[in-house]
């Protein structure tokens, strides 16, 4: 595929910017390695690093279907993405992963500040977060995730330790007081899923 600004529109989602982001597809392939073209100045001036996770979606039948990856390079308004991509090679969780782009505070036992992680990934009883700081194995957290108009407050438990895109990635296992507490976060967790389907699909028509 050429390098032009004509190929299939799509939506771009990084935690940064409270709107999805117009882009099209310029070279790549989504199964693989791809590179998008942010439209408009916005892309030369928004604030992306290597490894962070975005969510994206095209336009098929009037609906979208949402999906993750990771950002490998940016050069002015082109951005190259790799599609998501786990470090982890046997998958645990009983529920599907949703792809997200977040930004939480982790607050641990061993440190006084709050430390930044980004949410790769989320289920019904875990998640997938990147940290620049070095955590254990059964090392407990707690996070702090804005969600919308909502903040998720999480516990959880290390249970897995990787290196992705020179970050430190981390696989969570929730943990809940009872019932009712997960109960809370599955609603929430829905909740999350439906409004990033809706405001991508939404910008997408709107185009």
């Amino acid at each position: 595929m050429g390098q032009s600004d004509h190929g299939p529109v799509m939506a771009l989602r990084h935690f940064s910017i409270s709107k999805p982001i117009t882009c099209t597809l310029i070279s790549g392939d989504l199964d693989k390695f791809f590179t998008v073209r942010i439209k408009g100045p916005l892309g030369v001036y928004f604030d992306i690093s290597k490894g962070d996770p975005i969510i994206f979606a095209s336009l098929e039948n009037d609906t979208c279907n949402i999906y993750g990856g990771f950002v490998l390079s940016k050069i002015e308004n082109d951005i190259t993405i790799s599609p998501d991509m786990t470090s982890f090679m046997v998958e645990r969780r009983k529920s599907p992963r949703f792809p997200v782009s977040l930004v939480g505070s982790v607050r641990h036992g061993n440190h006084e500040e709050s430390i930044t992680a980004w949410i790769k990934d989320i289920s019904y009883e875990g998640m997938r977060i990147a940290a620049e700081t070095e955590f254990s194995i059964d090392d407990k957290i707690e996070l702090s995730i804005s969600v919308y108009d909502k903040v998720l407050y999480v516990d959880g438990r290390i249970v897995r330790k990787a290196s992705l895109f020179g970050r430190n990635e981390y696989g969570i296992m929730m943990s809940f007081s009872d019932g009712v507490s997960a109960s809370s976060m599955k609603e929430s967790i829905d909740y999350l899923v439906a409004e990033d389907k809706k405001l991508m699909e939404n910008h997408l028509l709107s185009l």
